[in-house]
């Protein structure tokens, strides 16, 4: 039997091996840290995108319901689901509901809690545990006083932020 037919094994080959491995886990693992940075930075977009188009539907709404109906018609815009206000709501609009107080809610997405007539956009359990407390943002459309000018109405409505909460 010839012996060049045999591999043989070098003794360095198998620290060399392991030093691959952990190389390959340490790029690995700094791959998947920046993908999850952009995900979130992707979230965060798609939430200020959302924040701006219902702003921008809650503007037209008020302006028509301003010219047919006068404050009763704006008090009524006020305590609705602003979610109701666009053509399509986005595709994580998880619908309307009491919020549980823990916070436990398996998805992503947006909520209109209607007993504090807000909107909150909810993280994942996932999220809130890599970043210590959940901050949770929470909109609501609100009465603010316009100053003083001549031909606009004393009031209007915005979709404000009012904080961000933990703990939801």
């Amino acid at each position: 039997m010839d012996n060049r037919s045999i591999p043989t094994i070098r003794p360095f080959a198998l620290p060399h091996f392991a030093i691959v491995v952990a190389a390959t886990a340490a790029l690995s693992a700094t791959l998947l840290h920046a993908g999850d940075g952009w995900r979130r930075d992707a979230e965060a977009t798609a939430v200020r995108d959302t924040v701006a188009a219902l702003r921008t539907a809650l503007q037209a709404e008020a302006t028509r319901a301003e010219a047919q109906g006068g404050t009763a018609a704006l008090a009524a815009l006020a305590a609705q689901n602003p979610m109701r206000l666009l053509a399509r709501p986005p595709a994580n609009y998880l619908g309307e509901f009491a919020l549980p107080r823990s916070g436990r809610v398996a998805r992503n997405g947006w909520v209109f809690d209607p007993r504090d007539k807000t909107l909150v956009y909810l993280r994942s359990e996932r999220e809130s545990f890599a970043a210590g407390t959940s901050k949770l943002p929470v909109f609501k459309v609100e009465w603010i006083r316009n100053p003083a000018t001549a031909g606009q109405p004393p009031m209007r409505l915005a979709l404000n932020e009012i904080g961000q909460q933990g703990g939801r």
